[in-house]
């Protein structure tokens, strides 16, 4: 009877342990799978090079730190396209900020020895090839009079200022690039609501004064048109000159020959002396006019004083007493 007892416990005991065995099993499983799916996907491995490989593929080209750390915190592309475009050739990227945003850049470059006019023309018929033009220069000499430095404003299309800085040549070496805007929305929109509300006065008025009768209405009328168009091309005139800044950018390329050395430019003293030569003749001039105009006004009055005298002479002689005899013994 304790034998039958001892070996029901037993069964019983072996039994329930396969079942807690189990049991902890399937619960270890299904923890396994839950941390399994919840687990972040791993960011793409960077490969030699700068290229990503993920899931046996790869990406090549070169990226910014900036971007690659980005990636693998959000899980985004490697690369935008305007980094790519930036780092693979190394052309200047200014973006596009607005359609009423004036843009402007000044960039100083040196270029070899020898070569500061061939530079200067060729920036010049860049711009004029990108729809540009000139709008003003300025030179200087060395010692020797040879001009080794000097600066060009360009008026460019703005879509079209990296242009014309990406297109300088290779041997142009940059020392600053300074680049500016300024936003001309406000000043547009506020323009162009003047225009508007001028236009719609001036309508009215040329309407009143289609009908007016009298004659005080109409003079009243024609000053008051007189004004607001006066108004119209006032505004018409700055807003050109907005849209002008707006449509072109200004870039003010400056040019050295490296190692050169610039001279102020020095006055000759020939036009100082022609000058003072000048004035004198004019001071001249100015003394012998007035000299004649004081003769030519004096004139008259000389013949008068001579008519005087000469009358007064004649009636002189006229009424003298004549001697008498003197009697002799």
């Amino acid at each position: 009877m304790n034998a039958r007892w001892i070996l029901a416990g037993t069964v019983t005991a072996t039994v329930l342990a396969a079942v807690a065995g189990c049991g902890s099993a399937a619960v270890g499983s299904s923890e396994a799978r839950s941390a399994a799916i919840n687990a972040p996907v791993a960011a793409p491995a960077q490969a030699a090079g700068g290229s990503y490989s993920a899931a046996g593929s790869s990406t090549g080209g070169s990226s910014s730190g900036q971007s690659s750390a980005g990636s693998a915190g959000s899980g985004s592309s490697p690369t935008s396209p305007e980094l790519s475009a930036d780092s693979s050739d190394g052309d200047i990227v200014v973006g596009s900020p607005g359609a009423d945003v004036a843009r402007s850049v000044t960039a100083s470059y040196t270029v070899p020895p020898g070569s500061f006019l061939p530079s200067f023309d060729t920036v010049i018929a860049d711009a004029v090839a990108l729809g540009g033009y000139v709008a003003g220069s300025d030179t200087s000499p060395n010692a020797q009079g040879r001009i080794v430095s000097g600066e060009v404003t360009l008026a460019v299309p703005t879509a079209q200022m990296a242009s014309l800085l990406n297109s300088l040549p290779s041997d142009f070496t940059a020392s600053s690039i300074n680049f500016s805007s300024v936003d001309d929305t406000a000043s547009i929109v506020d323009v162009n609501a003047r225009l508007t509300s001028a236009q719609a006065h001036l309508t009215a008025l040329q309407g009143l004064l289609a009908k007016a009768t009298s004659l005080s209405d109409i003079t009243t009328l024609e000053q008051q048109i007189e004004d607001v168009e006066t108004s119209i091309d006032t505004d018409q005139g700055q807003l050109t000159t907005l849209n002008q800044a707006v449509t072109y950018a200004t870039a003010t390329i400056r040019l050295k020959e490296r190692g050169a050395i610039t001279v102020a430019v020095k006055v000759a003293t020939g036009p100082a002396v022609s000058s003072g030569v000048s004035k004198g003749w004019n001071n001249a001039l100015v003394i012998v006019t007035v000299a004649l105009e004081v003769l030519v006004t004096a004139i008259p009055a000389v013949v008068l004083l001579a008519i005087g005298w000469a009358v007064w002479r004649l009636r002189r002689r006229r009424v003298a007493p004549t001697p008498h005899a003197e009697v002799t013994a």
